[in-house]
């Protein structure tokens, strides 16, 4: 047969439900207390992520001024070699070297040339 557990007088069962009550009671105080810890870390955990975002944000910024910084020098640097091969290209044009002046007129001079020797032919033939 099996074993029943005793059974318990009504005022017992009652005594039992309010220490139950009494402990859901306490349970509930520390679970407000742990929400109102939670809060205060919570805010304290928002200040050192507002601290943090803001370190972040600066580094950032002064990072993106130090390219900015390097950019603005490459950029002059490039004018100033660009510049210098436009001189260079100018005055090879004005000396007659510059291979986009030179082969042009090479092709005239012989065009030149052949015009001059066949108009010759042609006048010795009158």
């Amino acid at each position: 047969m099996p074993v029943q557990p005793p059974s318990k007088d009504p005022e017992e069962m009652e005594a039992e439900g309010d220490s139950a009550a009494e402990m859901n009671g306490e349970e509930e105080e520390s679970e407000e207390e742990r929400s109102g810890s939670q809060t205060e870390s919570e805010e304290e955990s928002s200040e050192m992520d507002d601290e943090d975002y803001e370190r972040r944000r600066s580094e950032c910024v002064s990072e993106m001024l130090d390219l900015e910084k390097q950019f603005s020098e490459l950029k002059e640097k490039l004018f100033r070699e660009r510049l210098s091969q436009l001189r260079v290209r100018l005055e090879e044009v004005g000396a007659e070297r510059a291979p986009e002046y030179t082969e042009p007129l090479g092709g005239l001079q012989r065009s030149l040339k052949i015009r001059i020797q066949a108009s010759t032919r042609a006048s010795a033939w009158t």
